[in-house]
């Protein structure tokens, strides 16, 4: 009963969503508006930064270089990133991310380690950054350097979508996609009505159905 609960209340906040989805589920990457390498003045650069960084580079204004490298585009500097990230400010916490996508890919001069992105992106979550939040709940629903998780998948697609202002999208339709996941299983352990699961459903897109059939297939 209380995992039906907790299904019927996503299929509440569902109605809510927007149209716009990813069809393959991929790394969430910072926006490319916050590259900075072609701004000159100061201003300009703190115009085009996540306020958290801003108010690091506020409080320890020798972090500014720091933050033209870690967020420059379309090369990030990892030395700049390892730096910025040991600052002890919420700021840091993108360039935490950045190495976790660095590592996850095996980009910028770093060899490919799942263990190593999933180190990375649990700092940052643990600092609130609800992309890394989401890169995190991506490993667990596939298995990338983590055994499978659907429920930690799940819970942390949530929690993303919660830390973020506006919503996160990518992470809202991945936890669609796993809730009905889980009402197919409940369906067929007799546990939860069809008809709750054509409920839900008809709250979702084409894809996300078929998204949740693969893992029957």
């Amino acid at each position: 009963m209380k995992n039906l609960c907790l299904l019927l209340i996503f299929a509440i906040n569902l109605i809510h969503a927007g149209d716009m989805h990813d069809e393959t589920p991929v790394i969430d990457k910072l926006p490319k508006e916050y590259a900075l390498s072609i701004y000159r003045t100061k201003s300009q650069l703190l115009n085009k930064l996540p306020m958290p960084v801003v108010d690091m580079v506020s409080t320890f204004p020798e972090t500014l270089d720091l933050v033209m490298g870690c967020f420059d585009y379309p090369k990030i500097k990892i030395l700049a990133c390892q730096e910025m990230a040991k600052v002890d400010h919420p700021g840091s916490a993108w360039a935490k991310h950045n190495l976790g996508i660095s590592y996850a890919e095996g980009g910028e001069g770093l060899t490919q380690s799942h263990t190593e992105a999933f180190y990375w992106y649990l700092r940052a979550a643990n600092q609130g950054l609800d992309s890394s939040m989401h890169n995190l709940a991506r490993m667990y629903e596939f298995g990338l350097g983590v055994q499978v998780s659907l429920e930690m998948a799940y819970r942390l697609y949530r929690r993303a979508d919660d830390a973020s202002w506006h919503g996160h999208k990518a992470s809202f339709d991945r936890a669609a996609i796993l809730t009905l996941v889980e009402l197919n299983r409940q369906v067929n352990e007799g546990v939860t009505p069809y008809a709750e699961k054509l409920k839900f459903m008809s709250l979702l897109e084409p894809w996300q159905i078929e998204a949740a059939d693969k893992y029957f297939d």
